[in-house]
C-alpha cells in the first residue's frame, strides 16, 4: 500500500496504538492506511529516540553544533563520498575529451598524407 502523508500528531498517536495496544504493525498500517513501513520505522525510532524522532526534518539540516561527534562525521564521509563521486566522473569526462582529441588529430594527420600523396 502507498502511504499516505501523514502529521506528526497522527505518527505519534500511530506509534502509541500500536505500543498500547499490542497491534501488528500489518494491522496498524490497515487501520491507519498507511504503510507496513511506516509503521515499522516510526516504531523503531520512537522505541529508541522518543516522540522528537518522529518530526518530518527533510530539507532542513541539523545544526552542527546540534549533531553528535559520529553524525558530524557520517556527514563529512558522505559529503567526501559525493564529492569523490563528482571528481571521478571529472577525471572520466577528461579521458573521454583527450581520447577524441587524439582520434581527431591522428585522423586530420592522415587526411594530410593522403592528401600529400594524391598529389604526387
Amino acid at each position: 500500500m502507498k502511504s499516505r502523508k501523514t502529521t506528526y500528531e497522527e505518527r505519534i498517536e500511530i506509534v502509541e496504538h500500536v505500543i498500547n495496544h499490542q497491534l501488528s504493525y500489518k494491522d496498524a498500517a490497515e487501520k491507519f492506511k498507511v504503510s507496513y513501513t511506516n509503521v515499522y520505522s516510526w516504531t523503531r525510532k520512537y522505541k529508541q529516540f522518543g516522540p522528537k524522532a518522529l518530526e518530518d526534518n527533510r530539507g532542513k539540516k541539523k545544526a552542527s553544533e546540534a549533531q553528535t561527534g559520529e553524525e558530524q562525521l557520517k556527514a563529512e564521509i558522505e559529503a567526501l563520498r559525493v564529492r569523490n563521486q563528482w571528481l571521478e566522473m571529472e577525471v572520466e569526462t577528461l579521458k573521454k575529451q583527450e581520447q577524441m582529441e587524439r582520434e581527431l588529430i591522428k585522423q586530420e594527420s592522415a587526411k594530410k598524407r593522403r592528401t600529400k600523396r594524391s598529389k604526387h
